[in-house]
């Protein structure tokens, strides 16, 4: 296997290197007839360069997957057909033990007599289900009162000269009672 991907690996690189160079030389003389000539010829070479700019990118990628696949040993070489001993001449291998004699199964015990089913007891009756009481009638909204508002906490300016050392105030520097 070693062989196949080492000759793959080499196509695929030659084959990634043509297209390489085809890419450089389309786009090379796709600038030189742009420059020199307004015809169709020009949309030709801006045709085959991302083609062959295509190409090349996929086919360096297999060749970078065909040379990652090449084994790092090369493979053995198998052994003549003479080195291998005749069958003759090889020891013979130990001779294997009878295997130790089962002894018989036990006689099977007939089994236990089964039980009667205990009867089941009746589940005990439910009792019915309490009957759902009506929701209260909502009371009109006039009827409601509204809450009451509350007042924010009264601050007072007090001069610093009678202020306790415990003393909290606001962020905008009032002392809280």
């Amino acid at each position: 296997m070693s062989n196949r991907m080492s000759v793959l690996s080499r196509r695929l690189g030659g084959l990634a290197g043509g297209f390489s160079f085809a890419t450089v030389a389309f786009f090379g003389i796709g600038l030189y007839t742009a420059a020199n000539t307004k015809g169709a010829l020009v949309y030709l070479f801006v045709g085959l360069v991302p083609v062959c700019l295509f190409a090349s990118f996929f086919l360096w990628l297999a060749y970078g997957f065909a040379w990652a696949m090449i084994p790092d040993k090369p493979a053995e070489a198998k052994k003549p057909a003479e080195a291998l001993k005749p069958a003759e001449t090889m020891k013979p291998a130990e001779a294997i033990k009878p295997a130790e004699t089962m002894k018989p199964a036990e006689a099977i015990k007939p089994a236990e007599t089964i039980k009667p089913v205990e009867v089941l007891k009746p589940a005990e009756t439910m009792k019915p289900a309490e009957t759902v009481k009506p929701a209260e009638a909502l009371k009109p909204a006039a009827a409601m009162k509204a809450p009451e508002e509350k007042k924010p906490v009264e601050e007072k300016v007090i001069p610093p000269e009678e202020d306790p050392p415990d003393a909290q105030y606001t962020i905008t520097g009032r002392r809280i009672l």
